[in-house]
This record gives structure tokens, C-alpha cells and sequence, in this order.
């Protein structure tokens, strides 16, 4: 049985949250799931400039009536939701407290892409136990992305950052990324629908309702997969340090210095 993950990204220009995650299922019910979502993007959906109708839950954001009826297509075939998340105000103070005498530190300040990128990841193997009752944790999942300008960077750094995970966990890692067009690929239309509300629930202040599912305002009885694991990742200033700080000694081959505020001096 194949496992495939699906990953898109949402934040919004004068918002702080930045999410990256999505949805994972076999690839049997992402085919049952697409026949079923085609449907409803026919009939609710958006239509692009070739006529070919698409959903964009942004776009749909104010017919929470019809959003419902994409939830459920959803909630009924996938059974694994996944989000990273942080602040980008964060991370940036984060990237300010990385300091070396004498070295420049060369940070690509507005990838936030690769750094969700790198979180998600990382945290995903450690956190697969969770659901071990749905994955076997031998099993490998491939990993499915949109396709925008942030692929070459993914594409670049993919291997080196391969070789430099534990052998216990590299196995279950798949090939490299895929890229496809979320116009066309409708469970990435599913990865947009769930990071898009990750993200509101973030920017409003309520990121209870992630793990959750809060959806009561709009949504009645929604026919529910069980088992469903959802798992929601959040990082703060202080986690970043760490690994801002391998990164730059990394970089350098000089010591690091964390400035005051962070616990620990040197690295």
C-alpha cells in the first residue's frame, strides 16, 4: 500500500503566521477521494482561464456553506492531517540572536518556505508514533508539493539534508519531493483547504480548533473517518536557536555565540 502526503503553504502579506502542511492517505482513497472532489469543484469550484473548473479555498472563503460540502469529501477519505507553524516575527529575532566575531552570516531571511520546509520534516518522523495505528512505521510515504518558485530550493538542498538525517529515519523517507499543479492534482486542493484554516485559526487567535477540527460554526454532522490523526507542530523562538546556530557554525566552521535571551551561550 502506498502512502502519499500532500503540502501546500499559507500565510497571508500582513499577517505574522506562516503554515506548511496538508493531507496523507494511501493512494486507493486519494483516487476515491478525487473522483468525489471533482464533483463538488464542478459544481462550487473556481474556474481558470482554460475553463477548467479548481478549488482555491481562499477563494471560497466566504461561502463557508459550500466549503462544508468539500470538508466532508475530506474528513470521509483522508486520515492523517499534518501542520508546521510559526510566527514569522519569531523567526526573525530568532535569526538575530546568531551571532559570530569576525563572520558574516549569510540567512535567506524571506525563504520561510524551506525553513517550514525543514520543520515539517523533521518533526514528522519524530512524531509518527502518533499514529502508528494507521501507518506502519516501517512504511515509506512520499511527499507531494505545488509547484511554485520555492521547488529549486527544495530540489537543491534535498539531498544534503538526506544524508545528514540518522539511518533509522532516512529509510522512511521516499524519493524526492514531487511537484505537481494543485489546478490539476485535487489533493492538493485538499492540502490548501486544511493549511488555509490552519493558518485563520492562527491569525485569529484560536489555534485550539487545529487539532480539533473546529469547524462547529458552519459545519452539522459530518460523516468522519476513523480512525484520524491530526498533528499540529508549532515552533517558537527558542526552538529555532538550535538550529540556526548548526546551521551558521555549519557555515562557518566558527563558534556561535546566542545573544542574551536564549538559554545557553556558545555552540
Amino acid at each position: 500500500m502506498g502512502w502519499h502526503a500532500y503540502i501546500d503553504e499559507s500565510y497571508t502579506p500582513d499577517g505574522d503566521a506562516y503554515v506548511i502542511g496538508g493531507c496523507i492517505a494511501t493512494d486507493r482513497d486519494w483516487a476515491t477521494f478525487s473522483d468525489e472532489w471533482r464533483l463538488f469543484a464542478e459544481r462550487f469550484g473556481r474556474v481558470d482561464a482554460r475553463g477548467h473548473r479548481y478549488f482555491h479555498m481562499a477563494e471560497i472563503a466566504h461561502r463557508l456553506g459550500d466549503v462544508g460540502f468539500f470538508y466532508s469529501v475530506i474528513s470521509a477519505h483522508v486520515p492523517i492531517f499534518i501542520s508546521a507553524r510559526f510566527n514569522r516575527s519569531e523567526f526573525n529575532r530568532a535569526l538575530n540572536r546568531i551571532y559570530i566575531p569576525g563572520a558574516a552570516i549569510e540567512w535567506d531571511r524571506q525563504n520561510y518556505y524551506w525553513i517550514a520546509f525543514r520543520c515539517l520534516m523533521d518533526k514528522f518522523h519524530l512524531e509518527r508514533p502518533q499514529f502508528d495505528r494507521i501507518i506502519p512505521r516501517d512504511e515509506v510515504i512520499q511527499f507531494h508539493m505545488d509547484e511554485t518558485s520555492d521547488r529549486k530550493s527544495v530540489e537543491r538542498m534535498w539531498a544534503e539534508y538526506i544524508a545528514h538525517r540518522p539511518s533509522e529515519i532516512r529509510d522512511r523517507y521516499a524519493a524526492i519531493p514531487v511537484f505537481e499543479n494543485d489546478r490539476t492534482a485535487p489533493p492538493l486542493q485538499a492540502a490548501d483547504f486544511w493549511v488555509w484554516w490552519v493558518r485563520e485559526w492562527c491569525d485569529s487567535g484560536q489555534p485550539d480548533k487545529i487539532v480539533r477540527h473546529g469547524f462547529e460554526g458552519f459545519l452539522k454532522a459530518i460523516k468522519r473517518r476513523s480512525p484520524r490523526a491530526t498533528i499540529d507542530i508549532a515552533f517558537t523562538e527558542q526552538q529555532f536557536l538550535p538550529t540556526l546556530a548548526r546551521m551558521a557554525k555549519n557555515q562557518t566552521g566558527k563558534n556561535v555565540i546566542v545573544l542574551p535571551g536564549a538559554q545557553g551561550a556558545d555552540f
